[in-house]
């Protein structure tokens, strides 16, 4: 007879489609909202007055410049800053603006700008930069806001450097998009790279458009400085339009050349291809790094905490009542998890919550829309194989197999090891059309526990909450999470989140 404790259907494990998928559902943070279709200009009927609290002049040894101030229109929105040529903007909240900006070695001219129906004022200051000479920078900005316009660069070596990974082995260093403390808002810019000592070879920068539907298009603007602060400095403005949601192009190749010889630099679908430097026809001879669509990302490390909160805490909530939004066709323990996570993932307004039949008392906390954006298909968040080229082939349904196959990673076989939403995973080799069991670790309570479902049909189905203290105790011996336990597979954590733990036992 079949343990209905601790069995999960193998066949039936399907995956509930998301609500909505990304690509057609707009931004619902309410300061997109607001900026939706507004003028970039104030709307006072009076001059503004422009104070600018910072930079106050004099000298500064950092790369960045903060610039500060007041708008007496609240309206004017957003702030136009010009730093030696090169224009940026700020958003405004009530006439208040704050944002950092690159350096550039030596004197920095600032002019700041706010407008509204009667005319635009201006400050200025000047602060000279102490810094090194930039042999190469990349600054990226958007002309709209409530969008994110990503600057990905790839180093000769092939290293990738952006948003999720910004260690770069060679020196380079990226600057997140931060305003105002948070480093997730979609916005202006900038977006910033430099490399203090760039090594010989091509490096290649691209952009990827993500707009959540907030807008359908914007334009990038990438500059591009080399030698900067020196008499050899260079500036090239490269400006493109994005209005696919997702898409990622290839805005320019930088080609770093040994003896001193100044760089070249090649513009896709601008320069003729007669122009090509030899340097770029041999790196795509040799093969490019595919642009990442989000679908390979990793969610930040800043919202992993987050993210595992709120599936552990899920999953607890189903063995209280379970959730009208989990189909009850797909209950089953690797439904569970499916739920728990695409729950956690998804942005959730007061009326989901209801939906949901999560309580008032319940806190949720969310991951931010840069986590959720490395889904371009929410629809297709599961790997199932791979296709004829041997690329990765991603799809809206995987079964428990699949799922700690190809989406889940094992990490150890020590239990102590596991944390917030890990699966314990189990294989009854007898049982062939129901081998696998699914549990979620909940670590933070006074005892550690897991959370399932029994796997069991109408009125014997149930959400079972055990202590780990019981479990190892457990009279059947399929079901202990120990070493010598040839059922017990391990500790399986997401293939989403940055590897904790690769001790694979």
């Amino acid at each position: 007879m079949k343990n209905p404790i601790l069995t999960c259907v193998h066949i039936a494990c399907v995956l509930q489609l998301f609500l909505s998928a990304a690509n057609g559902t707009p931004s619902d943070d309410p300061d997109v909202v607001a900026r939706r279709g507004k003028e970039m200009t104030g709307q006072g009927t009076e001059m503004p007055v422009l104070t600018l609290t910072k930079p106050e002049g004099g000298w500064t040894s950092s790369l960045q410049i903060e610039v500060r101030g007041k708008c007496s229109d609240p309206t004017a929105d957003p702030i136009l800053v010009n730093i030696n040529g090169v224009r940026y903007y700020i958003r405004s909240a009530e006439g208040q603006f704050a944002r950092k900006f690159p350096a550039s070695k030596g004197k920095n001219t600032v002019i700041v700008e706010c407008a509204n129906k009667t005319g635009v004022a201006h400050a200025g200051s000047t602060v000279d930069a102490v810094i090194n000479p930039i042999p190469l920078k990349f600054v990226l900005t958007s002309d709209m806001d409530g969008v994110y316009t990503d600057l990905h660069v790839y180093e000769p070596d092939k290293t990738h450097v952006y948003w999720a990974l910004t260690n770069s082995p060679s020196g380079g260093i990226f600057f997140l998009n931060e305003q105002g403390g948070s480093f997730d808002q979609p916005g202006y810019g900038p977006y910033l790279y430099v490399h203090p000592a760039p090594p010989v070879g091509v490096f290649r920068v691209d952009a990827n458009y993500w707009p959540g539907n907030a807008v359908q298009h914007t334009l990038a603007n990438l500059d591009v400085i080399t030698d900067e602060g020196l008499p050899t400095e260079s500036r090239k403005r490269i400006r493109r339009p994005l209005a696919r949601p997702g898409e990622t192009q290839t805005l320019a190749y930088i080609v770093i050349r040994g003896n001193n010889q100044p760089p070249k630099i090649f513009i896709p679908d601008q320069d003729p291809d007669s122009d090509m430097p030899p340097e770029v026809k041999e790196y795509k001879r040799k093969g490019e790094p595919v642009p990442e669509q989000g679908e390979s990302s990793s969610i930040p490390p800043s919202d992993e905490k987050a993210l595992r909160n709120s599936v552990t805490r899920l999953a607890l909530l189903q063995a209280k009542k379970l959730s009208p939004q989990w189909v009850e066709s797909q209950r089953d323990c690797a439904g569970l998890v499916r739920f728990a996570y695409r729950e956690a993932i998804r942005i959730r307004t007061p009326g989901d919550e209801q939906k949901l039949g999560i309580p008032n008392a319940l806190y949720l906390p969310e991951v931010s829309e840069v986590a959720r954006k490395i889904f371009p298909d929410l629809s297709r968040i599961w790997q199932v194989g791979f296709d004829k080229d041997g690329k990765p082939r991603f799809g809206s349904f995987a079964d428990a197999e699949t799922l700690i196959s190809f989406n889940f990673r094992k990490k150890t076989r020590d239990l102590s090891l596991a944390r917030n939403g890990d699966l314990i995973v189990f294989q009854k080799d007898l049982e062939s059309d129901q081998p696998y069991h699914l549990m979620i670790f909940v670590e933070d309570r006074a005892d550690n526990l897991v959370v399932y479902h029994n796997g069991a049909r109408e009125e014997d189905a149930q959400v079972r909450v055990v202590r780990v203290a019981d479990l190892m105790e457990s009279p059947d011996p399929v079901w202990l999470p120990i070493a010598n336990n040839p059922h017990f597979l391990g500790v399986y954590e997401w293939n989403r989140l940055t590897p904790g733990n690769q001790n694979v036992l």
